[in-house]
This record gives structure tokens, C-alpha cells and sequence, in this order.
């Protein structure tokens, strides 16, 4: 899948800063095809900086890489807005 699919801005307050993240489906794609049994946090660090505002990014990663567990807060924070409030559900 080459083509970006355009979600709305995902905007996510991290110490009191507001970012902006722009994430599309071939991101998360990306992002699922880059996770080995080894590697989960790199993937995700690159897919927060794939989608954040370019003017933004330098602050953000000095943040993922300052404050422990916040990549994983922040991609769940992001990926779960980003489906728009779609749920997913079970059916017997």
C-alpha cells in the first residue's frame, strides 16, 4: 500500500505542550511491519515521529527519549483517537 490515506489531526497535550499528530493507515501499516519479537519501542518511536508536525518533532523526541515509558503512552494515546471512535466487537 503506497498511498497515504489522510486521517484528521490527532492532538495530544504532553507536559503541558500541545502536539500534533497526522497519523494515516499505511503508518500504522508501516509501523506493524517494522515490530519484531525483540524490537517494540523503536517502531513506535518512528511512528510517532512519522505523524507528529515536523515543526514539533525535535521537542517530541527529546521527550520519548527523557521520560520512560512515555513512547507507549503516547503511541496508544494517538492510535486508539486516531480510529475515530470505531469499536470493534464480537458476535456469537
Amino acid at each position: 500500500m503506497t498511498e497515504k490515506t489522510t486521517n484528521a489531526a490527532v492532538i495530544v497535550t504532553i507536559g503541558g505542550t500541545d502536539f500534533s499528530f497526522t497519523p494515516t493507515v499505511t503508518e500504522f501499516n508501516n509501523y506493524v511491519n517494522e515490530m519484531m519479537p525483540d524490537n517494540k519501542v523503536a517502531p513506535m518511536h518512528r511512528y510517532l515521529m512519522r505523524t507528529v508536525d515536523k515543526s514539533q518533532k525535535d521537542e517530541l523526541n527529546k521527550l520519548l527519549n527523557s521520560v520512560s515509558g512515555l513512547t507507549q503512552d503516547v503511541f496508544t494515546t494517538v492510535t486508539k483517537e486516531a480510529k475515530g471512535g470505531i469499536t470493534v466487537e464480537l458476535k456469537n
